[in-house]
This record gives C-alpha cells, structure tokens and sequence, in this order.
C-alpha cells in the first residue's frame, strides 16, 4: 500500500502522520512482514459504520492498519485535540488507545508482539513470539530513521492505567449504535 494511497483515503478532519507515510514507504521498499500480523489498510467510512452500527464516528477516526481477525488500527481525533493510534478489537474487544503518536505507534509496532491490542504490554514478547515476529530489517529502520530505542515492553511506551484509554472507551459508548 503506498502512502498517497493511505493518505488520500483519511478524513479531511486528520491528517496522515508523516510517519505512518514513511511506513507505507517502507512496505513499498521492503514488503511484509512489518511486524506480527499487522499489515496496512486503507481507511474507509464503511468499515467504521459496521464497527459502530452509526455514522457518529466518521470523521474522528481514520483507519491505516488492520490485524489478521479484522481488528482496526486506527487514528483518533480525541476530543483533547490529541491524535493518538489506537486499536479497535473485530469484536467491540480490545479497545486500547496504544501510542499517543505514530513515531511510538512504530515503535511498538517493532518490538514483537504478534497481535498487539491483546498481548500483554505490560512482558516482553515471548522467545517464540521474538523469532517469528521481530522483523530486524524493520527495527533498524525505526531506530535510525526516527532517532529512538525500541523498548522492551508495550508499557514503556504507554501506560496501560492512563486515563486516556477510559476516555476512548467512553467516547466510543458514546457512538454506538
């Protein structure tokens, strides 16, 4: 998926993160892949229309990334005037807000988790996760291009009790149909 194609399909109202282009840049270059089961999707209203049951989403989130069950990886325009990458479950499950931007979406992304929105960020990937998950390539990318550590654990990156994740669980009752 290349990266005009991911940004001409967001919203109006949120604009791509450069660094979610410079992923889709770097799938183009390298393939799959990236890390786990995640892999790039467009984003589309329909697919937030199904998740919702309503339209009173559209607009505040834009959908760049999916899972292998169809979990969406999206961006949220809170309310805050933040734009945080979060992760919607395919079964209304696993809603967690999982980086406050995408520079540490990528660095999440690149420790190893096989499906991020329900391992436990809290441990480091299995051994057996590590082997079959970790992309090297992807890594060294991560850490030159944007000047950052990969961590060990998910949590280091965002707290799993910080408020925010209660203000996306609300805002999402909020829409539902």
């Amino acid at each position: 998926m290349d990266s005009d194609t991911i940004a001409a399909a967001f919203p109006s109202t949120i604009q791509c993160p450069a660094e979610i282009r410079a992923l889709c840049d770097w799938t183009t270059a390298n393939g799959y892949p990236i890390s786990g089961y995640f892999e790039l999707r467009d984003h589309d209203d329909e697919t937030l229309r199904c998740w919702f049951g309503t339209e009173r989403a559209i607009g505040d989130l834009a959908q760049f990334g999916a899972g292998a069950d169809g979990s969406l990886y999206c961006v949220w325009r809170s309310p805050d005037g933040s734009f945080p990458i979060v992760h919607l479950g395919s079964e209304g499950d696993a809603i967690l807000v999982l980086s406050p931007n995408a520079v540490d979406f990528l660095r999440l992304l690149a420790i190893g988790y096989d499906e991020i929105g329900f391992a436990d960020l809290a441990s480091p990937p299995t051994d057996e996760d590590r082997d079959e998950n970790v992309n090297p390539t992807f890594q060294a990318w991560v850490t030159e291009t944007f000047g950052v550590v990969i961590p060990d654990t998910g949590v280091e990156i965002f707290d799993l009790d910080a408020p925010k994740h209660a203000a996306l669980q609300k805002w999402i009752d909020e829409r539902c149909g």
